[in-house]
């Protein structure tokens, strides 16, 4: 049996595999997951910067580890300080030489994917965050201040938020089906006079 989505005369979903229940579910869980993103990208990996600007950390003289800083070096913010990462784009670090972990031989498949997606077949070396001496770049402390000096949304915010984004898209579920079979008997009305 077909879906009623599936069902009208004058809109053709027979090609479609998706209903329209998971195109509002998801759009709803897409807007709910992004909202925490942020949150967690201004408050928590957003305080690295934050706190370096609080210190005037903005040349090599004056950067900062993570313990003069106050912060931890937990999993999240190791991974945001890596190279090739949107934190790295205003943070730099001066003591590069002296932090970068040899990396360890991979297995051969891994060698060959990595070979095939990057060029080269040798793992790249890694950042020591916890030795690492890290600063504002001066021509990035605008950019710097503007996307992480405000602390952001609250996460009540994205509590209330998010019930918000059920209620619509229990509504939307309920109430989309209505109106395209509304309007689909509309322009069959229509197209009989």
């Amino acid at each position: 049996m077909l879906p009623d989505v599936l069902l009208y005369i004058n809109f053709s979903f027979k090609n479609s595999t998706m209903s329209l229940a998971v195109i509002i579910w998801g759009l709803c869980a897409g807007m709910l997951v992004g909202g925490i993103l942020s949150i967690y990208n201004k408050r928590y990996l957003g305080g690295v910067v934050r706190a370096l600007l609080d210190t005037e950390g903005l040349s090599p003289e004056r950067a900062k580890t993570l313990e003069e800083l106050g912060l931890s070096s937990k999993w999240g913010r190791r991974r945001a300080l890596q190279d090739r990462k949107v934190l790295r784009k205003c943070i730099a670090v001066a003591n590069r030489d002296q932090c970068l972990i040899p990396a360890k031989p991979g297995k051969k498949w891994s060698r060959t994917l990595r070979r095939f997606f990057t060029g080269s077949a040798e793992k790249k070396p890694k950042l020591d965050i916890d030795r690492a001496r890290l600063y504002v770049l001066e021509e990035k402390k605008y950019h710097a201040q503007v996307r992480y000096t405000k602390k952001g949304s609250s996460p009540a915010f994205i509590l209330v938020g998010g019930i918000l984004l059920l209620v619509i898209a229990i509504l939307a579920t309920i109430f989309i089906p209505e109106l395209l079979e509304m309007t689909d008997n509309m322009i069959s009305a229509w197209k009989d006079l």
